[in-house]
């Protein structure tokens, strides 16, 4: 159908530009008229924290909450995950876009000069203008355009929780790396302990050898043992400093940037009390990675739906205002006005083997969702005894030290004493060291074993959320 008239084009005209905003030509990073990007605070709330956080290393100590407020704000991971995130958004902005109409306004002017008459030697210039508005707006697609939003919505939905569960897995990888830098370095101080210790034993077996009390063989095994104690402490700090540079890049840092690290406190936990059910069920509900299937499952039914559209009819208005001048003639306006149907007949199967590709994906898609669902649940099942172990751990690496130590001050003391044998004290000092760095093993097992757990769940995005899994309690 098509109409002509020329009193209704100009304002239906101007009424398109009132509903597009002017604005959204420039487009500016923050211009967000469909409020796309609230979907990602109010689904990932690690985003609002990851925009308002600052990001510049503390003056004094850095304490793990300070740790995780950097991570979550300069890491590239983190940020790139934000990212794709708003990209998503902006593409919900175009699936909703496709609701408004299109106007576009076009011009043209052009010269032309020369013997235009064959056979004269005169020239002639003749100059021509024109200006043409033109607006198409889709009106009816039967659910095309509304699948299409469907669609992009689900997706930033699973951008969305891609993007918590991404500031989660960061967190907890700072959390652990956190409580290994403070393992590392009590690690290295028994491990200058133990040298200390050697040392004093070397010293008395060299005394008593002196005396005539002990022979060179004791000496020998003495210094023996020594030497294995110092190659340990250069060990150790080897390590210690490897922890501090991984620390420094989860941070987003160079892994050269000093870093001052707040005390630990040394845990004595009690028992986990939430039950497993529990934590499965909790899980279930708010694991960002189960939310992101779930999401990319509801986007690829929208997907079908809006593979089935591509066949329906479509309806679309289309106007156009047009203003020409070319010189010598009169001014010239003319407009129109139709409705245009167009109606698929046949598209070489693409439209069906189009489809079939969707309910593929979809049925992909809802495979991977229950994947998903057993993957967590097994990370909440492992974390779960994890944790109960290292509770146990706790409690007996804590005994373990206690009486390796008091052993160790009994054999040194026999030896030096002339009762006990230098293998006695080397095997104290064995036992007491192995101990010691058990001991240590044993916190930092702890530690990461509730933030795997707090992770699992699904809510781990400040040093509260550890507390609120498995509260510490100071020993």
């Amino acid at each position: 159908m098509q109409l002509s008239t020329s009193k209704l084009l100009l304002p239906t005209l101007l009424a398109a530009v009132c509903v597009v905003p002017q604005s959204v030509a420039a487009s500016p990073r923050g211009l967000d008229p469909f409020r796309t990007e609230r979907a990602i605070a109010k689904l990932a709330p690690e985003y609002a924290a990851h925009a308002n956080l600052p990001c510049a290393l503390p003056n004094g100590l850095l304490t793990l909450e300070d740790a995780i407020n950097l991570a979550l704000c300069r890491n590239p991971t983190t940020r790139a995950a934000w990212a794709a995130a708003q990209a998503q958004a902006a593409n919900l902005g175009i699936a909703e876009g496709a609701f408004l109409p299109s106007l576009t306004i076009t011009g043209n002017k052009d010269r032309e000069h020369g013997e235009l008459t064959p056979g004269l030697e005169a020239t002639t210039t003749i100059e021509r203008r024109s200006a043409v508005a033109s607006l198409n707006w889709t009106l009816v697609d039967f659910g095309g355009r509304r699948s299409a939003v469907a669609n992009a919505r689900s997706l930033l939905a699973a951008a969305a929780h891609s993007g918590s569960a991404t500031a989660q897995r960061t967190v907890a990888e700072v959390v652990q790396a956190f409580h290994f830098v403070a393992a590392t370095e009590q690690a290295f101080a028994a491990n200058q302990q133990t040298e200390a210790n050697a040392a004093r034993s070397l010293e008395i077996a060299r005394a008593l050898q002196t005396g005539g009390a002990a022979t060179l063989a004791d000496v020998m095994q003495a210094e023996t043992a020594y030497h294995q104690t110092v190659y340990a402490r250069i060990q150790s700090l080897n390590s210690a400093e490897g922890s501090r540079g991984n620390l420094a890049v989860l941070l987003g840092f160079s892994a050269d940037q000093p870093l001052k690290l707040a005390p630990v406190a040394t845990p004595s936990a009690a028992a986990v009390t939430a039950r497993v059910s529990e934590l499965l069920a909790l899980a279930a509900r708010q694991n960002p990675e189960l939310a992101a299937a779930r999401d990319q499952q509801a986007a690829a039914e929208a997907a079908v739906t809006t593979a089935r559209a591509v066949g329906r009819p479509r309806i679309s208005l289309g106007a156009q205002y047009t203003l020409a001048e070319n010189a010598g003639l009169p001014r010239q306006k003319y407009d129109s006005v139709g409705l245009t149907i167009s109606i698929p007949v046949f598209s070489g199967l693409q439209t069906h083997y189009g489809i079939r590709r969707a309910q593929a994906t979809l049925d992909q898609a809802t495979e991977q969702a229950e994947q998903s669902r057993l993957a967590v649940s097994q990370a909440v099942w492992n974390a779960y005894h994890s944790l109960e172990a290292a509770n146990q751990q706790l409690a007996t690496s804590a005994t373990l030290a206690k009486a390796a130590a008091t052993n160790e001050e009994i054999a040194t003391g026999r030896y030096q004493s002339g009762v006990g044998s230098i293998l006695d004290v080397l095997t104290a000092q064995s036992a007491s060291a192995n101990a010691r760095l058990i001991r240590i093993q044993s916190e930092f097992s702890w530690q990461s074993a509730r933030a795997q757990l707090a992770q699992a769940v699904g809510r781990l995005g400040s040093a509260d959320d550890l507390d609120a899994v498995a509260p510490v309690e100071a020993r």
